[in-house]
């Protein structure tokens, strides 16, 4: 595996540190009482799990082409400090859930299981944007540990804003990556705009990743303004979203909205303007 982060800052200590982190995320269930923001929640840690990857991927040595100049020691101090805050972060999130767990009745401790509770279109959204991540790690698999919940939405805002607040300070950090994090953000959305769930990270995502929040928005706009929500496609359908161009054809339509549309079977789906 590609040691993230390590190379370029010199402490070999930091790749490790860096897996944890990544890991931290996979480890966080949801409790039931989250509702009806159970799945923006789970696509807003998903986020903030990219974007930490995002900033990895960028100051790792071995892409050359992309080196940032960074590697002092007291670079390498601070990249550890911040890492060690992000574990910690998570580790006073399970220590909330302890509690929680000690006071509260079965029925409180329900949890939403991703592969049952979550719409198809998210949980593809879901693995789609996981498979980012470790991807950028040179891995497919997080080790195994037992996973925990939160129970209590509060508790959740507090965890993503703290961690998104030292994400802020790696990226800080470096400015001269940020260049290159615009192109990899674009480079992201290139892969998961075909996605029927892509139009709702835009609103998970603010607050939390300006940079892919405003990518997402600029496709959108390329899409014809269109606005897809809940579509599905099962088993070996084929579902197109956004608008098709015969060459030479010029934009000349509207935006529409696409809502809960479901193409099964072997179906043909196009749901956007055809410019012939």
């Amino acid at each position: 595996m590609a040691e993230t982060a390590g190379l370029v800052i010199g402490a070999v200590s930091l790749s490790t540190l860096f897996t944890s982190c990544v890991d931290c995320f996979e480890y966080v269930q949801l409790g039931r009482n989250f509702g009806k923001d159970y799945q923006r929640s789970l696509l807003k840690l998903d986020i903030a799990k990219l974007r930490l990857s995002r900033w990895a991927d960028v100051v790792d040595e071995s892409r050359n082409q992309y080196r940032a100049s960074v590697g002092t020691s007291a670079e390498a101090e601070k990249v550890k400090e911040i890492l060690g805050e992000i574990v910690a972060c998570f580790a006073d999130a399970e220590k909330v859930s302890q509690r929680f767990k000690s006071k509260s009745s079965s029925t409180e401790l329900q949890v939403y299981d991703v592969n049952t509770d979550l719409e198809p279109s998210l949980r593809t959204m879901h693995d789609k944007m996981r498979d980012l991540a470790l991807k950028r790690q040179c891995r497919s698999t997080v080790r195994q540990k037992t996973a925990w919940a939160l129970y209590e939405k509060k508790h959740f805002d507090r965890l993503i804003s703290d961690v998104v607040e030292l994400v802020d300070g790696l990226t800080q950090l470096f400015p001269a990556t940020q260049q290159r994090q615009s192109e990899l953000v674009v480079e992201e959305v290139r892969e998961i705009e075909s996605q029927p769930a892509f139009a709702e990270l835009e609103t998970a995502a603010e607050g939390i990743d300006t940079l892919l929040a405003s990518s997402i928005q600029q496709a959108l706009a390329a899409q014809g303004s269109h606005n897809f929500t809940k579509n599905t496609a099962t088993d070996e359908a084929n579902a197109q979203y956004g608008d098709e161009y015969a060459r030479g054809a010029q934009h000349a339509g509207s935006g529409h909205t696409f809502n809960e549309n479901m193409a099964s079977g072997k179906a043909k789906a196009q749901y956007g303007n055809r410019y012939l």
